[in-house]
Formats: structure tokens, C-alpha cells, sequence
């Protein structure tokens, strides 16, 4: 039957494939996220649409819209982390929402060429060619034969590679505009994260049952994840542990412990990115930092460790959390001060000036 009445009333649609002999699920022609309807009326009339999407482009194989809601939906195609099945469902949705009548084998350079056009949509390929490359897999059926994002030469941005993080006294200024301004909690969260790194999903979710203030540790167990807006694994999917610095202490220290978060948000519960905006705003505009939250925090840290403290790449990654072995850290978070480099190697070659004379001894030019 192609039309199945459910006991609510509701209408379970299928239509018949020519290609296998076989009925199937009006959404997955359709690539609707149901092939449930509300009546039969409106079955009737989505099983009409799939015939005819089948009489006329059938043969060439499901529409972009039908495989994109499979490749989203599909537990054969998710990735190791929820957060990037989260990215890439958003990530293609536009092209999606543009091409997705087409059926997928027919998307061509031509379709590439005329979604790029303008150049502000480069980073959403990573996860459209993703999607195009899992097409033309086994697991898919070999749905189409290459790949027509694959081999773009698309300028990457450097993103925050060359960016300026405050300086220890923009980062100082901002903490005391903060206790001010918006009250001890978000101060407090403010000093965590300039002075040990952690992500700001990870602040929102720290919990005092995560802070060991004898071995001087933190337990970073998860994280208050944005996109999916509940409280996830940490960024890696692993716990790891974190350094509970000076300053970090002292400003846990300073907050009443109200909640089992350890930073409560003034409408109560965990900050949130929402309910950090308007404190952040206040702040930032107070100490005149003109740039963004993750510069004065994250990259702040990063930047302090290398630069301040000295210490290898491979030991702020383990404190940031990286699990590259300091590759993103000498790229992005620890660039060396220029002057400051250069004015160690000045330092080094006259210390080792001042222990082994030159031996031949140069004539001064007249």
C-alpha cells in the first residue's frame, strides 16, 4: 500500500521506484525530514510531487535536498564529534536550500562557480565537499562520479594568526571594568579565562565539583556547547585537566558559591554566550577594547605562556587543550614578540661573546 492510515489520523506516504521495483519513502525523494503526514490529503499530494520528481529526474538519481537530509540524519555518515555534524548541518544548508531540487548527480562546476561568486562563502565548502565526497561512496551508492568542489583554489583565511591579543594591562583593565560594571561572577569569569586558557564553553559549564583547590587542578569534564545549546563532552570528546593558576584561585575564591556553577549568570543558571553578550559589551566599551572576547581571553593566554612565561609550544598545548603537539599553538596562539625575539638572539651572541673572545680580531675601517 502506498497510503498507510496511522491510528492518530496521521498518513504514512510511499511511491513506487521504477529503477528498483520497489516502493519507497515519499521523503526520501522528496527529502523531506518525514514521509508522515497530516492527512491524507496531504500525503496524496506529496506522493504526486515524488511520482513526478521520479517520472522526470528519477532515473539520474535523488535530488541534493533528498541526499542532504540522509547525510544529516544518517548515523552511517556522522563524524566522530557531534559538534561537527552540528557545523555541517548548517554549513550546507544554503547551498542546499538553493540547488536542492536538482537531482545531485546533475550539480556541476558551473553550480561551484555561481555559489562562490563573491567570494564570502569560502568556509562553508569544507563541509559541502565533505558532503559531495560521501555521495560518491559505496555507503552512498556511488551517486556521482567526481566531486565537483574537490581541487578549488580558494584563498584560506589566516583567521586570528596575525591577530593582536590585549596586552596583560588591556587584560587587567578589562578584569577591574568587570568587577564595575558587571558584577564578581563575570569577573571572575573574565580572570579565569585570561589566566588559564580555558574555552569559554567550558567556563560556562565549570562546576565547583570540577575545581580541586588543594592539588591546584581543574577538571575540565565538558562544555556548554552553542549550536546544539546543551551541555556536551569537551571539544576533544575526552576530559582533560587544566592548571588552577594564581590568578585563576584568587577569583575563584572571590565568588559565593550559589550554584553547582561555578559562574551564575545574573537571570541565575550558567553564563551562556547570550547572557555574556550585554555584560561583555559594558565592559569592553568601559576599558576601550575595541576587539573581541576570544583575543582578550583565549589568545591572550596563549600568547602570555609563550611570550611571558616562556614556556614550549608543547606545554601550552597541553594547557590549552590541543592534542597536535603545539602545532596550532606556534601557528595562531604563541607567535614569538618580533622585538622581543630579536633582542634574545642580540642577548645570546653577546653572551657568548663575552665567554670565547674572537680569536682574529678585525681592523676597524678609518
Amino acid at each position: 500500500m502506498s497510503l498507510t492510515v496511522l491510528p492518530d489520523g496521521r498518513c504514512r506516504a510511499q511511491v513506487h521506484d521504477p529503477r528498483t521495483g520497489r516502493n519507497v519513502s515519499v521523503g526520501k525523494i522528496l527529502g523531506d525530514p518525514t514521509s508522515i503526514y497530516a492527512s491524507k490529503r496531504v500525503a496524496k499530494r506529496k506522493r504526486e510531487q515524488a511520482r513526478e520528481l521520479l517520472e522526470t529526474g528519477g532515473h539520474d538519481g535523488p535530488t541534493l535536498k533528498a541526499f542532504a537530509y540522509r547525510w544529516t540524519t544518517d548515523q552511517l555518515f556522522s563524524r566522530p564529534k557531534a559538534s561537527t555534524d552540528m557545523l555541517n548541518h548548517w554549513a550546507i544548508r544554503e547551498f542546499v536550500s538553493e540547488y536542492g531540487d536538482l537531482p545531485i548527480r546533475h550539480i556541476t562546476h558551473e553550480h561551484v562557480a555561481e555559489y562562490l561568486a563573491g567570494g564570502n562563502r569560502s568556509a562553508r565548502i569544507p563541509s559541502i565537499r565533505a558532503m559531495f565526497s560521501d555521495a560518491g561512496s559505496r555507503e552512498a551508492g556511488r551517486l556521482i562520479d567526481s566531486n565537483p568542489f574537490t581541487g578549488l583554489r580558494l584563498r584560506r583565511s589566516k583567521g586570528n594568526q596575525h591577530a593582536q591579543p590585549a596586552s596583560e594591562a588591556m587584560v587587567w583593565s578589562l578584569i577591574t571594568h568587570a568587577r564595575e560594571q558587571a558584577g564578581p561572577s563575570f569577573a571572575a569569569w573574565l580572570q579565569v579565562a585570561c589566566f588559564t586558557g580555558l574555552r569559554p564553553g567550558e567556563l560556562d559549564a565549570l562546576k565547583w565539583s570540577a575545581v580541586n583547590f588543594q592539588s591546584g587542578n581543574l577538571q575540565v569534564v565538558e562544555q556548554y556547547n552553542s549550536r546544539s545549546r546543551t551541555i556536551t563532552p569537551p571539544k576533544n570528546g575526552l576530559p582533560r585537566e587544566a592548571i588552577l593558576t594564581d590568578q585563576a584561585r584568587t577569583a575563584l575564591l572571590s565568588v559565593p558559591r550559589t550554584s553547582e556553577y561555578c559562574f551564575v549568570a545574573p537571570r541565575g543558571g550558567h553564563y551562556t554566550p547570550a547572557a555574556r553578550r550585554a555584560p561583555w559589551q559594558r565592559v569592553r566599551e568601559a576599558a576601550g577594547w575595541d576587539k573581541s572576547l576570544y583575543l582578550a581571553t583565549r589568545h591572550f593566554a596563549g600568547w602570555y605562556m609563550v611570550n611571558v612565561l616562556l614556556l614550549d609550544s608543547e606545554d601550552v598545548a597541553f594547557a590549552l587543550g590541543h592534542e597536535d603537539g603545539g602545532q596550532q599553538v606556534r601557528r595562531t596562539y604563541g607567535h614569538r614578540e618580533r622585538r622581543q625575539g630579536l633582542e634574545r638572539v642580540r642577548a645570546a651572541y653577546a653572551a657568548r661573546s663575552a665567554q670565547i673572545p674572537h680569536t682574529t680580531p678585525l681592523r676597524t675601517a678609518v
